[in-house]
């Protein structure tokens, strides 16, 4: 009888890496007419939480966790009041403004995509 292995999806290309103790912002622009306008999380049960996360919020990083499933998840901060969640990291970026985030890939290669 042959060994069976699980294949793990790789990380998602969009998906930030970053360490305890950074500095992140909240990536989420809910789609029009959403009923709930905050960052979609769920708890260990798999309940929707609700939140008032918006898109281009400064979060501090607390933990992380690796969920295969999922992807990469990490417990926040949010800066203007402490209050604290998981997220997974799809839902992160590193720049606030989500225009310079795009164009920067193209300004360091003189403007060439």
């Amino acid at each position: 009888m042959g060994l069976q292995t699980t294949r793990v999806p790789k990380r998602s290309k969009n998906e930030i890496v970053v360490g305890i103790g950074a500095h992140a912002f909240i990536n989420w622009t809910p789609p029009p007419g959403a009923l709930r306008p905050g960052v979609p999380m769920i708890d260990g049960s798999g309940a929707l939480l609700s939140n008032d996360l918006r898109d281009g919020e400064e979060v501090e990083i607390l933990s992380w966790r690796p969920r295969s499933r999922e992807g990469l998840a990490y417990q926040v901060r949010r800066m203007r009041d402490g209050s604290e969640w998981w997220v997974a990291a799809i839902y992160l970026r590193r720049l606030r403004d989500v225009s310079v985030a795009v164009a920067a890939p193209a300004a360091e290669h003189g403007g060439v995509p």
